[in-house]
């Protein structure tokens, strides 16, 4: 009966392992952003939308629309249309005067994005914000930054659950920016499937807790650097060859730990802490595409690459507390339970590893 109960938890986890490939090669994120300057004799807007967002939202565009004749110059009249009607339904600015008309004077093709920009009656007092521009995308996010003339007075991740935002007051958009991209960081850890599989491959062998400290730190000085050079547009990398190396730092790291388990009595060196710092340096590039999407404002960029860090920190020391509590979990049922244990979820790691790999190098 123990051992039914074994092999059935066992064949569990693999299929859930497995079933994230599907997850992560089927759908990828898309980021809009809105910049509303708020002028003592106007209100300026532009708002910056992906086509690959445009093009499966059902009914924005007209029809045969594709993420290549959204790169004309000029868009196409129905197209320009469309998108004008789009943002109007779907923006919204009130402010003490109450909802503010919005009039578009420019769409334009923008590479991978389209922008609208539109101007609006001045804003005065408390300014409320409602976005609802992929309402039908459940991983879409929408950056909205409130300028006060020039000056960033407020910085805003919206979705779905959250769609509208406020600006009160000046004094609190460094906090607002703070405690945004915090979020922002734990959120990005958590919907990363291939960052938590490479981490947890890193300790799945566990170790003594000073190789533990060496692994977890050499993989987030590597990634902490990656993400500024990124995020600052220092050094750029083409997104499929980040994806694609991500995923194959996984099927690396699972590789050696299925090798150690076959020879759990060798004394070679354990190569862990050079692999968390050289992959870790391709998974900071993969950390700074949700900040790069978003084209931060220089006074705002140093913030919000903090707290962002600080957010994908906190995101992965929760992985690795739950990873710990499993494993000591899984020791006390015995050695020979623990190594077909660890070897299973090795094999099923290495294996999606590999999928993605062939996902994203392939298509």
């Amino acid at each position: 009966m123990r051992g039914a109960l074994r092999q059935l938890g066992l064949r569990r986890l693999l299929v859930t392992l497995l079933a994230l490939s599907g997850a992560a090669g089927a759908h990828s994120l898309t980021f809009s952003q809105v910049d509303v300057h708020l002028h003592s004799d106007a209100t300026q807007l532009t708002v910056t939308l992906p086509t690959a967002a445009l093009t499966h939202d059902p009914g924005a565009l007209p029809g045969g629309t594709t993420t290549t004749s959204l790169k004309a110059t000029p868009l196409p009249t129905p197209v320009t249309q469309a998108l004008t009607r789009l943002v109007t339904a779907r923006l919204h600015v009130r402010a003490a005067a109450g909802t503010l008309p919005l009039t578009v004077t420019a769409v334009r093709a923008a590479g991978e994005n389209v922008t609208v920009t539109l101007t609006a009656p001045t804003a005065r007092g408390t300014v409320t914000v409602q976005s609802t521009l992929f309402p039908d995308d459940t991983l879409h996010k929408t950056f909205l930054n409130l300028y006060r003339d020039q000056t960033l007075a407020g910085q805003y991740a919206l979705d779905r659950t959250q769609t509208t935002a406020t600006l009160d007051a000046p004094r609190e958009a460094t906090t607002q920016v703070i405690l945004t991209f915090i979020r922002e960081g734990v959120r990005h850890i958590f919907i990363g499937p291939d960052h938590i599989l490479f981490v947890l491959a890193l300790v799945l062998l566990g170790g003594r807790p000073r190789t533990q400290v060496k692994i977890i730190t050499a993989f987030t000085a590597a990634h902490s650097v990656t993400l500024a050079l990124a995020t600052l547009n220092v050094v750029q990398l083409p997104d499929r060859l980040v994806e694609s190396v991500i995923a194959l730092s996984i099927v690396v790291v699972g590789l050696h730990d299925l090798r150690a388990l076959h020879n759990p009595n060798r004394t070679a060196r354990d190569p862990r802490t050079a692999l968390a710092f050289a992959f870790g340096l391709i998974h900071g590039f993969g950390f700074a595409s949700v900040l790069r999407e978003q084209a931060l404002p220089p006074d705002a960029a140093v913030w919000s690459l903090a707290a962002f860090n600080i957010g994908v920190e906190a995101g992965q020391l929760c992985i690795l507390l739950a990873t710990a509590a499993t494993l000591t979990l899984l020791r006390r049922t015995g050695p020979r339970v623990t190594r077909a244990g660890l070897r299973v979820t090795a094999t099923a790691i290495t294996a999606t590893g590999g999928v993605w790999f062939l996902q994203r190098l392939l298509t």
